[in-house]
């Protein structure tokens, strides 16, 4: 019951970060990668960087819960340790917050297939 308690926290302050600094449309390129985004390779339509976020994340053994049009948050417990990661995207780039380079690398995979 603790564990539940503290991963609905930790998804709650999470939320409320993210809701007021989620990244807009209109950001430039160079706005993205100032703020430490991800650049993605391939231009994709945000409904598709969407699936392929969602389904790296489940193929690695997150659970992914759809959070906005251009937020999921990924959760994993292994153990008794629970980890959160919100995943902010859009058609261009994508930022996990708090970073988490095995799930970064999944999506990355995803990303870069044809």
């Amino acid at each position: 019951m603790k564990k539940i308690v503290t991963l609905g926290l930790t998804l709650a302050l999470g939320s409320l970060m993210f809701s007021a600094c989620t990244p807009s449309a209109s950001n430039s390129d160079s706005d993205a990668q100032e703020a430490g985004y991800t650049h993605l390779e391939k231009h994709m339509s945000l409904e598709e960087v969407h699936n392929k976020i969602k389904k790296a994340g489940e193929d690695a053994g997150w659970r992914m819960t759809e959070f906005k049009e251009n937020s999921i948050i990924a959760e994993k417990i292994d153990g008794d340790e629970a980890t959160s990661v919100t995943i902010i995207f859009s058609n261009d780039y994508f930022e996990l917050s708090p970073e988490n380079d095995d799930l970064k690398d999944a999506i990355e995979d995803v990303l870069e297939e044809e």
